[in-house]
């Protein structure tokens, strides 16, 4: 770990290094010590840290949309690029990959990639390779799409569907009913995106069970919040019901303004998702800090901001002991910045801000990187 960023060299830790630890069940910080002994590192709690330490350690932060199919179609990028070498210990690939490409994802993708990865199957065979990828309808089958997924259980974690006017032509919610069979069938979350109407969520909701995934929630368009910030009539039964809300913040799917009002008004517990592709990647998101950032800047709790990227995901995906720091297996440092900066939304606004979360290093599957 850098001198600059810890006040000590990396090496240093075995005598120990101070740092605020992320207690995920409690969902607050705790003043602790970090040493490594041998080769690994442990995270515990200690009243004799130094409680002026600027560093924070959580869980390795989770990215549950991404599009990590490099090479492959419009979307594809590279996984450790958005991956461990910004902080991020665990990225989801949300629908780049379907039946007709995983193998070849797993062929030649999968082994170049060190960052942690899941995948939600497309429920289109050909996976999220350009904006229409419905044109074969006749291809879409919840039976092939379960069977891809018992042959890949150790990687799928869910099945994807996209579902707004920017993507959905003459095929209407069948392509939803498709994916909500598949993912019921294999005991998997449903991931639903959302954007401009039709459909209406009044008619995608009915779909959803508990532990679905509703992606792109602040997206400024659609008929999911009034103008208040409070939810709509179909998003507050999506929301007793259980679904998870997740950003998804993409080229084209964030709003300032609707994010405000819907934090202000008080929400469940939410997913932060970047959905970083080739195309987004060096316009609005850029990486997770620079998501999470704009999260501060909305004035969502920062404890609130790392259980959207830690305990929450981590239950999605059902990875046990993920949020377990007493031996570090992944984990992220960071320390936040008193820097001013300008954050852009994908529906023309800027914000000013004074706050930006900085990544400082990884352990990921027990080894650290500096960052």
């Amino acid at each position: 770990m850098r001198v600059e960023c810890f006040g000590r060299e990396q090496s240093d830790m075995n005598n120990g290094t101070s740092v605020k630890i992320y207690n995920a069940e409690n969902n607050c910080f705790e003043y602790g010590v970090v040493r490594k002994e041998g080769d690994r590192y442990h995270a515990d709690k200690s009243d004799t840290s130094d409680y002026s330490t600027k560093i924070y350690l959580t869980p390795g932060w989770i990215d549950l949309h991404t599009h990590i199919n490099d090479g492959f179609g419009m979307f594809g990028i590279n996984a450790d690029e958005i991956g461990y070498k910004t902080g991020v210990c665990m990225v989801a690939d949300a629908g780049t990959t379907g039946d007709f490409t995983i193998a070849g994802f797993r062929k030649y993708v999968e082994p170049t990639i060190k960052t942690n990865i899941k995948l939600f199957l497309c429920i289109s065979p050909i996976g999220i390779i350009f904006n229409h990828e419905y044109n074969a309808m006749e291809y879409l089958s919840a039976e092939n799409t379960v069977r891809t997924i018992e042959a890949n259980r150790d990687i799928i974690c869910g099945v994807k569907v996209r579902i707004a006017s920017g993507v959905i032509r003459h095929e209407g919610l069948e392509p939803l009913r498709i994916a909500s069979k598949a993912a019921r069938i294999a005991d998997l979350p449903l991931m639903v995106h959302i954007g401009g109407n039709p459909p209406y969520l009044s008619e995608i909701e009915p779909f959803m069970k508990k532990g679905d995934i509703l992606t792109h929630c602040f997206n400024g368009s659609g008929d999911a919040w009034m103008e208040d910030g409070t939810p709509s009539t179909a998003m507050k039964r999506l929301i007793e019901r259980g679904i998870i809300l997740d950003v998804g913040h993409g080229g084209g799917s964030f709003s300032f303004d609707v994010c405000r009002k819907a934090v202000m008004q008080g929400l469940p517990k939410i997913c932060i998702s970047t959905d970083l592709h080739a195309l987004s990647r060096h316009n609005f998101v850029h990486d997770m800090a620079t998501t999470l950032s704009k999260m501060l800047a909305v004035s969502m709790p920062l404890e609130d901001i790392i259980h959207g990227i830690t305990k929450l995901p981590a239950g999605i995906l059902r990875l046990d002991n993920w949020c377990d720091l007493s031996t570090i297996r992944n984990g992220t440092f960071f320390r936040i910045d008193e820097v001013p900066s300008v954050y852009s939304d994908c529906c023309g606004k800027s914000v000013s801000f004074n706050r930006r979360i900085v990544p400082l290093g990884v352990v990921i599957n027990g080894a650290f990187f500096d960052l």
